[in-house]
This record gives C-alpha cells, structure tokens and sequence, in this order.
C-alpha cells in the first residue's frame, strides 16, 4: 500500500510542480524529476484548484514529505538549511529516545519478580447425610464430656 500512496503522491508533486515558477523547477535535477515520473501513477489524476495557496489543498502526507525534501535540498538556502537539518536531528533524538524508552524487548526487564506463595486447600462439600449424622455425634460427645 506504501507504493500506492507514493505514486499518488507523485502526481500531485508533479501536478504541483507544473504550476510552479519555471526557474525554480530548473533547480530540481531532472534526474529527480524523471524518477517522480517513473513512480507515478498512471491512474491518478490531482485534482487541486490551482487558483488557492497550497496550503489549501488536501496533501497527502507522502506528498508533503516529497515537497518538504525538495524544499530542503534545493530551494532553501544554506542558513535554513541547517536549521531545518538541525530540527530534523533533534527529532530523530527524540525518536530514539523514546523507542529506548518503550523499547518491546526491555519493558519486563527491570520489574521484580512476586512471586505469591498460595497454600491450596482442597474442599470437599460434606453430603447432607453425612453432616446429619456428624451434628449428632458432636451432640452426643459433648454429652459424654459432661458427665465426665
């Protein structure tokens, strides 16, 4: 499915790209230009209105993350760059960090073992007869126990 949405995504960077000021388009390398082509779907059309900013158009994320490395490493300058590429580090620092954190592997890892100690008692039900009978022994023994 990834495929899908990135040759969707293609179109509408391609689509977006069209409308877009010629010079530049011309600081992207048609090698990148022709592997959007390539990618892209043969099926899918964009349908933007042209005549809104783009931040008004439905992007997809994938088509934001292709424009957002087109941005990057061929329209901004070298001050924002950095800044940009510093953001980017700092985030996949923080990434790291917190697949350390709830790392799958390491969640049990440093939990104490309790281990409950249960004494098991069987219970057996006594039948009604069998009760009868013991409530009229325990009768005639506490009798027996006082007379003597």
């Amino acid at each position: 499915m990834n495929e899908i949405e990135y040759s969707e995504a293609a179109v509408e960077v391609l689509d977006i790209l069209n409308h877009t000021n010629k010079e530049d388009v011309q600081r992207i390398p048609q090698s990148f230009i022709k592997f959007l082509t390539n990618i892209s779907s043969k099926s899918y059309k964009a349908k933007f209105n042209h005549e809104q900013p783009i931040n008004g158009f439905n992007l997809r994320k994938q088509t934001k993350e292709l424009l957002g490395f087109i941005y990057i490493t061929w329209w901004c300058d070298k001050e924002e760059h950095e800044r940009y590429k510093n953001i980017i580090h700092e985030n996949n620092m923080k990434r790291e960090k917190i697949q350390e954190t709830y790392n799958v592997n390491d969640i049990f890892k440093n939990k104490k073992q309790n281990v409950m100690e249960t004494n098991i008692t069987e219970y057996k039900k006594e039948n009604i007869l069998k009760k009868f009978l013991n409530k009229i022994l325990s009768f005639f023994s506490i009798a027996k126990g006082e007379k003597n």
